[in-house]
């Protein structure tokens, strides 16, 4: 109701009907606000799970399951103090031809060395260098390994015997390469 001056009195039905006409999307709002701060709440309430920052597996178990499917005797070195196992499987990788046992470990430093093995091709090899440069051969416990290198510092390290091809893969000191290098060679044999 509006007195003669047209001007909406206080509490009058066509002042509540102009409220409830006008404000809806103001209520909306809210409700949406009121909404995310549950929800907010909530996450912050519920517990966090815990997560490993590190995933480690068993190579050597890996290996044992594997070595009935491979037709060429498994790599398994033992790691140094401090390193961990990551990622180990036989499988076909990067749509090779060539069923490969890889294995992945890291250590301390950001170190990290790969080694993977196959009944391949020297091409097989080739392509595992990703396009590295061909630095220099270096003999380890009797077996020759040519040495790739990469600009930003990693190295691939690949051998053979007869059709049997290993290629390591590294951005570690020197001295670790060459500690793996030597167990490759000396399983290699």
């Amino acid at each position: 109701m509006s007195d003669e001056s047209g001007v909406m009195l206080p509490g009058s039905r066509e002042e509540m009907r102009f409220l409830r006409k006008n404000s809806n999307w103001v209520n909306m709002i809210i409700a949406i606000l009121a909404c995310l701060a549950v929800v907010v709440g909530i996450l912050f309430i519920a517990p966090q799970p815990e997560v490993d920052s590190e995933r480690v597996v068993d190579y050597q178990g890996i290996a044992e399951q594997s070595e009935g499917n491979a037709d060429f005797d498994l790599i398994v070195p033992q790691i140094p103090r401090g390193w961990s196992a990551n990622e180990a499987s036989l499988d076909r990788f990067n749509d090779s031809e060539y069923v490969s046992w890889y294995m992945s470990f890291i250590g301390p430093e950001d170190q990290w060395v790969s080694i993977e093995q196959a009944k391949a091709s020297e091409n097989w090899a080739k392509k595992s260098t990703d396009g590295a440069v061909a630095a220099e051969t270096v003999t380890v416990g009797g077996v020759d390994f040519q040495v790739y290198r990469t600009d930003e510092a990693k190295e691939y390290w690949v051998t053979h015997k007869d059709d049997v091809y290993v290629v390591i893969t590294a951005t570690a000191s020197p001295d670790t390469i060459n500690s793996f290098a030597d167990q490759v060679a000396a399983q290699l044999k």
